[in-house]
């Protein structure tokens, strides 16, 4: 009876242990499967397998390809002081001790007596019972789960079994941690690689911003030179005005200044706007037209008409266009209107569809081309100007000048 007793309780305490072991594999499982990282994995089988089990000491290994050594990642008990700390790590060459034996065969191992196994390292203090497991990836060794205790003889074929089992589970999360890993370092990389060419493009694009300023500054001076050059033109023609004997010659050289006029109010526009490449047009017109009236001195009695469009147009625009402006108005101050006759001339300017839209009027007497052989020049010179402009031009002077003109922007 009494062998009956013993065994009976034997097989109940056996029972117990397996209880309380698939009690824990189910808690680790649950655990293991939230982490993510090697790192997570390893403190994870410290923090919730071992202390479970309650052993009284675990040490988990990783090999390190960089160093040839296996490294102490994860603990519990004595050489985990507090959180995620190991106490005093130390590192194993393979094959030596029993944990660099167990790593370099592969086969797993419990020692019962450590006093009595030359390959036993003493850590952080002397223990006489040990139990190893290794740790495997893909068919190779990566590390040793490496448990000991004070006492002879205290692992057993079910603690075998039991860190076995752990140490299969870590190694299939190995895989995905792994995998984890390696997507998060791409990732990382990739964001580096994004952060450096981010930064090399914003020191590229200040390094450009710099030189267009330069060149801005630089094109503005040649804008404000050229500017000044035409106004020495100018000048120089008014000394020839003022000396000439005809008037038909002082009107001829009257007409190239006003033209010379209208290409130096471009470039001092340029000088001044913002974009040194377009001109408002708006304000352009409306600085050309009343200096063209000042120039013949018919501020007081001709009303200038605008309805213009905000827009900025290019300079291959701009200056043909105001030379067009220019022999208008030129042709209807000399010839639409007596010296002291009131009268108006309107201007319109729109964009549409790529498309500049220009129409201009003045309530002159009109005329007949042919009967002004004398303004031949100024009106072959819109056509040419018109022709530059890639335009169609309408152009009607009985009861008054009436121009419609279409041209690409």
């Amino acid at each position: 009876m009494p062998e009956n007793r013993d065994t009976r309780e034997s097989e109940l305490e056996n029972l117990r242990l397996k209880e309380k072991y698939l009690e824990v594999i189910n808690s680790f499982a649950s655990i293991l499967f939230k982490a993510q990282s090697i790192d997570q994995i390893v403190w994870a089988v410290a923090e919730h397998a071992i202390a479970k089990l309650n052993y009284y000491d675990c040490v988990i290994y990783l090999y390190d390809d960089e160093t040839g050594l296996l490294h102490q990642k994860a603990a519990y008990g004595p050489k985990n002081p507090q959180e995620h700390l190991i106490k005093d790590p130390i590192k194993i060459l393979p094959g030596k001790g029993i944990v660099g034996k167990v790593f370099e065969t592969g086969i797993g191992e419990i020692i019962s007596d450590t006093s009595k196994d030359p390959r036993y390292l003493v850590d952080d203090a002397p223990r006489l019972s040990e139990i190893t497991i290794p740790l495997t990836y893909k068919g190779e060794v990566i590390g040793v789960i490496d448990s000991e205790h004070p006492q002879k003889n205290f692992f057993n074929e079910q603690d075998f079994k039991m860190l076995s089992t752990v140490a299969a589970m870590i190694s299939n999360k190995f895989e995905q941690a792994k995998a984890h890993e390696e997507l998060e370092k791409h990732k990382n990389n990739l964001q580096q690689l994004v952060a450096e060419q981010t930064l090399e493009l914003a020191q590229a694009n200040q390094v450009l911003l710099e030189q267009n300023k330069e060149k801005e500054i630089l094109i503005k001076e040649i804008h404000h030179r050229v500017k000044n050059n035409m106004q020495i033109m100018m000048s120089l023609l008014s000394l020839k005005i003022n000396s000439s004997v005809t008037a038909n010659e002082r009107s001829i050289l009257k007409e190239f200044q006003d033209r010379i006029r209208s290409m130096a109010i471009i470039h001092e526009r340029l000088y001044l706007e913002k974009d040194i490449s377009s001109i408002s047009i708006d304000e352009y017109i409306d600085e050309l037209s009343g200096s063209l009236l000042a120039s013949f001195q018919r501020t007081e009695n001709i009303e200038i008409e605008t309805e213009i469009e905000h827009i900025q147009l290019d300079i291959d625009v701009a200056i043909p266009l105001g030379l067009i402006i220019n022999e208008l108005m030129t042709n209807s101050l000399k010839h639409a209107f007596t010296d002291k006759e009131k009268g108006s001339i309107s201007m319109k300017f729109k964009a549409e569809n790529k498309e500049g839209f220009f129409h201009y009027t003045d309530s002159g007497k009109g005329f007949i081309k042919k009967e002004r052989k004398d303004e031949s020049f100024g009106l072959e010179l819109i056509e040419i100007l018109v022709g530059q402009l890639n335009g169609e031009m309408t152009f009607d002077s009985e009861n008054g000048v009436e121009v419609n003109m279409k041209f690409k922007l």
